[in-house]
């Protein structure tokens, strides 16, 4: 089991480790300067912002309906009382399905 352990705790290690080591080549990544936008290229795409290209609406949003959300508690007390005194799996349930209702908002149907 010891020996399971190191194991694992070594690939891990090296999992973490690999890409700090070996992943940053200079060739793969570009410098500061280069990733910079260069003024030119900048000073083009403001007249276009400014000319409203991005003005217009992609997609109209709708107001999403919602449904009357039922009173949990009135539901669970409703199906409490339908439970017998000793039956303790009905009261159970009962409990359940108001902990659902109230996630949802929804009474879940019998």
């Amino acid at each position: 089991m010891r020996g399971a352990m190191i194991c694992v705790s070594v690939m891990l290690a090296i999992l973490q480790l690999w890409p700090m080591v070996f992943g940053r080549q200079a060739s793969t990544f570009p410098s500061s300067e280069a990733a910079q936008i260069a003024p030119a290229e900048r000073a083009k795409m403001v007249p276009a912002v400014a000319a409203g290209a991005m003005s217009a609406p992609v997609m109209t949003i709708k107001a999403v309906e919602k449904a009357p959300k039922t009173d949990c508690y009135k539901q669970y007390t409703d199906a409490f009382q339908k439970c017998s005194p000793g039956n303790g799996q009905c009261r159970m349930a009962a409990a359940d399905l108001w902990d659902l209702c109230e996630a949802t908002g929804f009474w879940p149907a019998p």
